[in-house]
């Protein structure tokens, strides 16, 4: 793309946030967990027994965290906006 003048616009770079880096790390460690955890571990839940890989239940156990410790976090955000009054 160029501007009015005819010179070419910079280019925007992508830029990641320390968020992002942490994001980025968590996941190579669980990568590696994964890789090095490929055995199976017996589960008992609800009745039911079944086999599944500890790679599995670890990745499901931080997601559930993550969305848990987001829904709280978000609901007391909520709760801290002062009511505006008419």
């Amino acid at each position: 793309m160029t501007n009015n003048f005819g010179h070419p616009e910079p280019k925007q770079g992508v830029r990641i946030t320390w968020r992002g880096i942490v994001l980025i790390i968590i996941g190579f460690l669980l990568a590696l967990f994964a890789v090095q955890n490929l055995d199976t571990a017996q589960v008992s839940f609800l009745g039911m027994d079944f086999e599944i890989f500890v790679w599995v239940i670890v990745t499901v156990s931080f997601l559930l965290g993550m969305l848990l410790g987001g829904a709280v976090r978000g609901t007391a955000r909520k709760l801290r906006k002062p009511k505006i009054q008419n």
